[in-house]
């Protein structure tokens, strides 16, 4: 839906009961406070972000997440959604009246950007705020955020990319061969 104050796309909908269930399930590994309050808006939004991809046609790979991984979670501060081409995306929340988007420093590198997702207070449903490429500082206000329409791009140029890399490989493989052949047809002379 289009966010009439500042014609950005934006996506709302519900969070369903099975990313709650596994929300509380990551956050049930950590005692009561700040941690498993984290842990718990991370892994919804991580998931939101997840089901709006899959919903859109791009190819995540949810279990690879390092924020699926309690491990990870009982050090770092991650909400990262790895992609098909091994690349990362992270999904900061954000409650309700913030201004701003908490980014660690565990989370401002190795990503191809930052999806900034709002969490109602009620846990129940969510909206995508916004895209931003590249993050310089721990606080990112909500108004630099882009339409949700660059992420979909930089996606698809991902893609792109991709593919021109498997054509090249296959280039590549299709000429050793004919040069393997014709070593062989020059030796068996």
């Amino acid at each position: 839906m289009m966010n009439s104050q500042t014609d950005i796309l934006t996506y709302s909908g519900p969070l369903p009961p099975s990313a709650r269930r596994k929300a509380e399930e990551l956050c049930s590994q950590f005692p009561q406070g700040n941690k498993a309050e984290k842990v718990c808006l991370n892994t919804l939004a991580v998931l939101f972000v997840n089901s709006y991809l899959e919903f859109m046609g791009v190819e995540t790979d949810l279990e690879a997440s390092d924020s699926q991984n309690i491990l990870y979670q009982m050090y770092l501060d991650i909400a990262d959604l790895s992609l098909k081409n091994n690349s990362y995306l992270e999904c900061r929340p954000v409650l309700q009246g913030e201004n701003s988007v908490y980014v660690p420093p565990e989370s401002q590198s190795n990503r191809i950007g930052l999806v900034a997702v709002q969490i109602s207070d009620s846990f129940r449903e969510a909206k995508i705020l916004g895209f931003i490429k590249e993050v310089q500082n721990e606080y990112v206000p909500i108004n630099q955020f882009q339409s949700l329409d660059y992420l979909l791009e930089e996606l698809e140029e991902l893609e792109e990319l991709e593919d021109q890399e498997e054509l090249n490989d296959a280039a590549a493989r299709t000429s050793n061969l004919k040069e393997v052949q014709s070593k062989i047809s020059n030796l068996s002379q």
